[in-house]
């Protein structure tokens, strides 16, 4: 199976990953992101500022135009760092713009050829969406809505569209690797890597790909064809430990 699927956050090290998977398959693919392609982009790439009420939804409309769209896969996220009481309403504004209310407006702009075509919606969460870290509200809470919003959404597309989300625990990307590489005094990414491999069940710390892998598993309905609703957890075992252990 073909199709065309709409990716937002397609510069980012899970977006590029789902963007590439689905290009070596077959698929046409756009990636919509305000920062630049990566060099070796096999997709459209469409320049936009999920942050500015609109404008994701413009480019969905322009992309469906241009080609009816099977899958909307929504990676976009920032992530901003703040506690509880302290964020600034820039910060909630645009946190909330980029890691929930994105999708909302692209699945809207997508949602008549999505559902004439029995697509798929995979939104990308967190595992912050259930237990977090200190000066993550933002975050965490953004993420947390996201899986709401992933329930009503199934429901509100139901029979024609399923829309599932992944909820990734630490996942190597560049994002992952610069926040070790701005911590002083705790030694180098790779021991930052190890040390976070090791508090992991699984005692590993996956790529991108994996993510990806599993994007396309729950866009193929052969596959995921009676799975809706769900938020696929994939953090190695992290969350089955509690913190008092």
């Amino acid at each position: 199976m073909t199709g065309h699927v709409l990716v937002t956050g397609s510069s980012g090290g899970i977006g590029a990953a789902v963007c590439r998977r689905f290009a070596v398959a077959g698929y046409a693919v756009t990636g919509v992101d305000l920062a630049p392609a990566p060099a070796d982009a096999a997709w459209t790439h469409v320049t936009c500022d999920l942050s500015v009420p609109g404008a994701v939804g413009a480019a969905g409309r322009a992309a469906t135009e241009r080609m009816p769209v099977d899958a909307v896969v929504h990676t976009a996220a920032v992530q901003v760092l703040g506690s509880a009481g302290r964020i600034s309403s820039e910060d909630w504004s645009r946190s909330l713009q980029v890691n929930l209310l994105a999708v909302d407006e692209l699945v809207g702009a997508c949602e008549e050829s999505l559902r004439s075509r029995r697509g798929s919606v995979v939104a990308i969460g967190s595992v912050h969406a259930f237990a977090t870290t200190r000066h993550m509200a933002a975050y965490a809470t953004t993420k947390a809505a996201l899986g709401g919003w992933v329930r009503a959404a199934a429901l509100d597309l139901a029979p024609d569209v399923r829309v599932n989300g992944i909820a990734p625990g630490a996942v190597r990307t560049p994002m992952l690797e610069a926040g070790f590489a701005r911590r002083p005094g705790e030694g180098s990414v790779e021991d930052s890597l190890r040390a976070l491999a090791d508090k992991t069940p699984l005692q590993t710390v996956t790529g991108p790909d994996a993510i990806a892998a599993m994007v396309m598993s729950l866009c193929d309905p052969e596959v995921s064809g009676y799975v809706t609703g769900s938020m696929v957890v994939m953090d190695g075992g992290a969350l089955l430990r509690l913190s008092t252990e």
